[in-house]
């Protein structure tokens, strides 16, 4: 059933008195409000139509100049779906036939009982044209979300690759320390080498290099896994970024002399601290500047630097003049399981678990800051985060993790 809405009736008659009687026959309709607008011809209601829109076209078929059929046509042709009912005289019921044929919805033929049939006719015909239009908007809903459900398949799909891929990678890069660790320890207990002699305490040195590397490993999973879970909480405080840079790159200083690879870190006067989770803050540096080290070539310079920024935060800019990122691979450098086609290539001995920029991406998030990189194969990468600078600047920038923190 119609609901009590008006409709906007657009009749094509030239017959005073049949638009009279019609007229006032539609007005008087009890299931819905309907407003006839009244032309005489089809180029009229053409004009018409080309300027407004209106629910349902009644029109005669014998017209001075163009027919009733030609309205039909013309509809056609621009497509527009607008339900049409057509009047035909006594005998004439060919021409119905092919109207309807045409696209129209009814016919009401011109007898003596004409008027009483046309406020049922205009019902029905609406009731079909809303419902067809509710079925298509239903199955193009359903196509939407069929296409929706495709993508959503095939991005399950990759990160089932991925994962695969992943614990494939974690596998065989935990094996690597484990057995450099079991060699050993084998080598002491079997006496092969002492731990007070020169070699033992190489070999020492060498056991506790891989299990650093296995906790860092390790570690790496537990933080995804607790990300994942929505777990993982932070500890604000208002801290020193500088001094937390200074003390991220003393940790690296040796790695990098062994490397030939410069720190370089110009601290600013009276920069303003942070509002940050300090332990955080330094996870994300060491990570940044250890994939840095990594990618260096030999005599290479690492640069960290410190600004401003509007909104009251600061960015953080760590450069090298690595290998550089492949341009397809900055875009998703940062996801899941994610590496660079570069870093998949070099060998270093030491690639991870490739979760090391994910994590950072999801600690930076936490912290409502931003983090992005730039590249130039052969040039270098620049990596860039941002931290607030206050309780305001932090709060003003909403995040989906807002409830995951612990203020100090």
């Amino acid at each position: 059933m119609l609901k009590k809405t008006e409709f906007r009736v657009l009749l094509v008659e030239d017959n005073p008195d049949h638009v009279h009687i019609i007229k006032k026959t539609i007005e008087r309709a009890k299931r819905g409000t309907y407003r006839v607008e009244h032309v005489q011809t089809v180029e009229k209601a053409m004009e018409f139509l080309s300027q407004d829109n209106f629910s349902i076209i009644v029109t005669d078929f014998n017209l001075p100049g163009k027919s009733g059929l030609d309205l039909l046509h013309w509809l056609n042709e621009k497509g527009r779906k607008i339900p049409l009912i057509m009047l035909t005289g006594s005998g004439d019921e060919k021409t119905a036939v092919k109207a309807l044929q045409e696209g129209a919805y009814n016919y009401v033929v011109k007898d003596d009982m004409y008027t009483q049939v046309i406020p049922h006719v205009i019902e029905e015909a609406l009731l079909r044209y809303f419902s067809l239009e509710e079925k298509e908007r239903l199955e193009r809903e359903i196509r939407e979300k069929n296409v929706e459900l495709e993508k959503a398949n095939r991005q399950l799909k990759k990160l089932d690759r991925l994962k695969s891929d992943f614990i494939s990678n974690v596998s065989h890069e935990v094996r690597t320390p484990l057995n450099a660790v079991k060699e050993s320890i084998s080598l002491i207990l079997e006496g092969v080498v002492s731990p007070k002699e020169e070699k033992g305490a190489r070999v020492l040195e060498i056991a506790q290099r891989n299990i650093e590397r296995l906790t860092s490993m390790i570690n790496d999973m537990l933080d995804f896994s607790k990300i994942e879970a929505g777990k993982l909480r932070l500890h604000f405080e208002m801290c020193d970024l500088q001094v937390l840079i200074d003390e991220v790159l003393l940790a690296f200083r040796a790695l990098a002399e062994s490397k030939k690879v410069k720190l370089e870190f110009v601290p600013k006067e009276e920069f303003p601290q942070v509002y940050a989770d300090p332990e955080r803050a330094v996870q994300v540096l060491s990570n940044l500047i250890s994939n840095a080290l990594k990618y260096s070539t030999e005599s290479g310079l690492i640069t960290v630097q410190c600004e401003l920024i509007p909104d009251q935060m600061a960015k953080i800019t760590i450069a090298d003049k690595g290998i550089g990122i492949p341009k397809e691979d900055l875009v998703r450098i940062f996801g899941r399981f994610e590496q660079s086609g570069n870093a998949q290539r070099i060998e270093t001995g030491n690639r991870g678990t490739g979760l090391g920029l994910a994590i950072c991406h999801e600690l930076i998030k936490m912290h409502h800051g931003e983090i992005w990189a730039e590249s130039e194969l052969g040039k270098g990468s620049r990596f860039m985060f941002t931290l607030p600078l206050t309780v305001s600047s932090y709060e003003q920038h909403t995040s989906p993790m807002a409830n995951l923190v612990e203020r100090t």
